[in-house]
């Protein structure tokens, strides 16, 4: 993106969506407080941050020199992991709730999932070959 407008018209685009959803989870802790709650809310919170702060790197000044190196790439498998943690713990609460009723909202619910998992491991294979490549180097 070339233009300064177009970046910060993006930005502003999309920091409501990641405010709404760490709303939401905030707001969740106060209303229906309980551990697993606080454990998903701890864990997901830092990650939605860290991938909004990700992006906004990405726009305003983006260097694949820094975003090819691997203490990035494990910082953000670190907190993807809280991230899918949280997500386990949100899907296992999820699935006796009353909201679990209808029948396409179990299949939502694992379709998200799986995608979710399968991002996760493309991110640790990846981190995996960037640790192979420096190790060969080093």
């Amino acid at each position: 993106m070339k233009l300064q407008t177009l970046k910060i018209w993006f930005l502003v685009a999309i920091t409501p969506v990641f405010m709404a959803i760490i709303t939401r989870l905030v707001w969740e802790l106060a209303v229906n407080f309980s551990t697993s709650g606080l454990i998903m809310s701890t864990l997901v919170i830092p990650a939605l941050l860290g991938v909004c702060t990700l992006l906004f790197y990405l726009v305003l000044k983006p260097n694949l020199k820094v975003l090819n190196s691997l203490p990035i790439w494990i910082a953000g498998a670190v907190m993807t992991t809280g991230g899918v943690i949280g997500a386990v713990i949100h899907f296992i609460r999820f699935l006796p709730s009353p909201e679990c009723g209808l029948p396409w909202s179990l299949v939502i619910a694992l379709l998200y999932f799986t995608a979710l998992l399968n991002a996760y491991f493309m991110l640790l294979w990846h981190v995996w070959s960037l640790w192979k490549k420096k190790r060969r180097k080093g």
